[in-house]
């Protein structure tokens, strides 16, 4: 299942540890931001490990079949406090 994979330039702080988990998807820009460059250079597994290795949660992965997004998670709205 292909994967959709996005990162937020707002929130990259240039961690690069998506790039470190993932060296085939991820590149850095010319701003110093993290950016996909090759969306299907990895395998789903690594490129959710390389979402999750992003301190700032600055990646978002979407499953291109079901619209899921896989990363981060989805909050219910129920399930907040306050």
């Amino acid at each position: 299942m292909p994967i959709r994979i996005s990162v937020n330039i707002v929130k990259c702080q240039s961690y690069r540890r998506c790039l470190a988990v993932a060296p085939a998807v991820f590149g850095i820009g010319k701003d110093g931001k993290a950016e996909v460059l090759h969306p299907a250079g990895a395998s789903r597994d690594i490129i959710l490990k390389a979402a999750r290795s992003c301190p700032y949660r600055a990646i978002t992965a979407v499953d291109e079949d079901s619209g899921e997004q896989l990363f981060p998670p989805v909050r219910n709205p129920s399930e907040r406090s306050g």
